[in-house]
């Protein structure tokens, strides 16, 4: 009897220490609404229950293990969810997206997040398909948040290069620093793992930003090597500035971008240029008004930008669930097509209304 008590409280003591050091949460969102949504497809409007408006559906498991002296070890598994459908892990198309880095975006398993990395004293390093440096400050400017299909700011900016799932970088190594007084900066490298052309399809971007107080400035740089094999046929360039600043009644937001898509051959370099305004305010204890107009301004070519305005009111039912309705309009110019699906006529107009409710575990 006293050697099974001994053996059970060494046990005991095993798994209180391997609780106290580790530890694994599930956690997610679930989002749904009625949208009517135009696209300029021929058919017409189409309306009925969509995922992901304001945010993206999505389910995840992250953990970590106390390694001592301040160093951890931690993974992240985030997958996106077609909750309309309760279909298996997938990626809504974007419509109108532009330019990526010709590799088609994750629509399996977990296509948001899948890394596994060290934090510290000397920040932290992680390895796998993750969120881009640029991706990062864009979201931390955006009124919209981290995404949704009611106006996030990558649907306009970068001609909608980022747009959807391409903000992410698979195949990838990321080195993030801790903040020093509201200062952080990071890098990151999407290897494209083409057999005699290291450098062919890969990724790798850097940014900055400052956060504290009232204040949110950020920066970031991606660049993107599109190529055939080993045959590089276009690179994307893309720059991003942002700030917010909170006055107490409301935050404002503003943003802007320079993008470069040089085809190489007898096709020129395309520039664009992006501009946003932004402002979120609370409206009551429970309410919240996020607004936004931008631009997709071409460089190149004559009347073929685009412009959106968005805006949208949620409703906290309590800190996990909250009801939101929003809209959103794009005109585009007669050579621009934001927002409009495949085999749409160029110049048409998008819109997209939504009214549902969200919420977070």
């Amino acid at each position: 009897m006293k050697k099974s008590l001994l053996a059970l409280a060494v046990l005991g003591a095993f798994a209180g220490a391997a609780s106290a050091q580790s530890s694994v949460t599930v956690y997610g969102i679930v989002d749904m609404g009625v949208t009517s949504i135009d696209t300029g497809a021929t058919a017409g409007r189409t309306t009925g229950i969509t995922s992901g408006n304001q945010s993206a559906s999505r389910i995840g498991f992250k953990g970590t293990e106390d390694l001592g002296n301040g160093l951890k070890a931690n993974f992240v598994l985030e997958a996106t969810i077609a909750a309309d459908t309760g279909s298996t892990f997938s990626t809504p198309a974007v419509a109108g997206a532009g330019p990526n880095n010709g590799v088609a975006a994750s629509t399996g398993g977990f296509n948001r997040l899948s890394t596994v990395g060290l934090s510290g004293n000397f920040g932290a390093v992680n390895l796998g398909r993750q969120v881009s440096a640029i991706k990062d400050a864009y979201d931390a400017i955006d009124p919209f948040g981290d995404g949704g299909t009611i106006a996030p700011i990558s649907t306009m900016f970068f001609n909608g290069a980022l747009a959807g799932d391409f903000g992410r970088i698979s195949n990838s190594v990321k080195y993030s620093t801790n903040s020093f007084g509201g200062f952080k900066a990071q890098a990151a490298y999407g290897f494209g793992e083409t057999a005699g052309d290291t450098g062919a399809g890969s990724n790798y971007g850097f940014g900055a930003g400052y956060a504290n107080g009232p204040l949110n400035v950020q920066f970031g740089y991606h660049n993107q090597d599109r190529s055939t094999g080993v045959v590089q046929t276009a690179e994307n360039k893309l720059t991003f500035l942002g700030a917010s600043y909170n006055f107490g009644m409301f935050k404002l937001h503003g943003a802007y971008a320079d993008t470069k898509l040089e085809t190489f051959g007898p096709a020129a370099e395309t520039k664009y240029r992006n501009y946003l305004v932004g402002v979120s305010l609370p409206l009551g204890a429970a309410g919240n008004l996020m607004a936004s107009y931008s631009v997709n301004d071409n460089r190149t070519t004559n009347n073929a930008d685009a412009q959106k305005a968005a805006i949208m009111y949620t409703y906290d039912l309590s800190k996990r669930t909250n009801l939101y309705t929003g809209y959103s309009h794009t005109s585009n110019d007669n050579g621009s097509r934001i927002g409009l699906v495949a085999g749409a006529p160029v110049g048409e107009s998008a819109s997209a209304f939504a009214v549902g409710v969200r919420h977070k575990f």
